[in-house]
């Protein structure tokens, strides 16, 4: 009779070769209705060819000055012109000063780092932003 504690080390790893070994050789198939993958082609082409999709940009500030805002958008030009850009958008009834315009939650991180060095308020925002894969004629691509 072996024992327990060598039963007890047999035991668990019989336990984690079993658990282990479905999931290093296991493979998914999904098999779908003709219906659902024209439903989801064309869910993803409506994405293609949209004016907006959803993204971040980062805020830095507002007013309700028009000159007031145009000064802190010069600023964030001055610095982020060349890498991320920068815009005022009229939101009623300020202006609101952002950076960028980023696809990904990553992207924007990265940027925030370097932008919080000369506005340490700046904040990302999730917001509808243009597409950069929409063209007006989709023939062209």
């Amino acid at each position: 009779m072996l024992p327990i504690k060598t039963l007890k080390s047999l035991v668990f790893l019989l336990f984690i070769w079993l658990w282990a070994t479905p999931n290093c050789f296991g493979q998914v198939l999904y098999e779908a209705e003709p219906s659902v993958q024209k439903a989801d082609e064309n869910r993803k082409n409506k994405i293609k060819n949209s004016k907006k999709i959803n993204g971040y940009r980062i805020f830095i500030g507002f007013s309700n000055k028009r000159a007031i805002a145009q000064e802190l958008l010069t600023k964030a030009e001055e610095k982020f012109a060349t890498t991320y850009g920068a815009q005022i958008i009229f939101d009623e009834p300020n202006f609101k000063v952002y950076i960028g315009a980023f696809t990904t939650q990553a992207e924007v991180d990265v940027a925030l780092v370097e932008v919080r060095k000369e506005f340490p308020t700046a904040r990302k925002l999730k917001m509808p932003i243009p597409n950069p894969n929409y063209t007006e004629n989709p023939e062209i691509k």
